[in-house]
């Protein structure tokens, strides 16, 4: 049996994002200057986090963002809320 899969990688800004289906694994990486807290994990600015690992099965994943300003509001006075997914899903 042959199974098709591929990496999809997008860019989110919003708090609300789609529900991902056949998901067999999943990775967020916060490109925002904000903390992202993914489904209640909390993601620092430039930190990766894999949500997902890829373990031979799959998924129907809906996450919920929000985000927490960081105290850094001289450096970065506009936050800028945003978060890359890196996931591979079959076809």
């Amino acid at each position: 049996m042959f199974v098709e899969s591929a990496f999809i990688t997008r860019e989110y800004r919003e708090e609300q994002i789609p529900i991902l289906e056949n998901i067999t694994s999943l990775c967020v990486l916060n490109k925002g200057n904000s903390i992202a807290i993914v489904n209640g994990v909390s993601i620092y600015p430039t930190q990766k986090q894999i949500l997902i690992v890829p373990d031979g099965t799959f998924s129907k994943v809906q996450l919920e963002v929000t985000y927490a300003n960081t105290d850094n509001k001289k450096r970065n006075p506009i936050p800028q809320n945003k978060i890359l997914l890196i996931y591979k899903k079959l076809m």
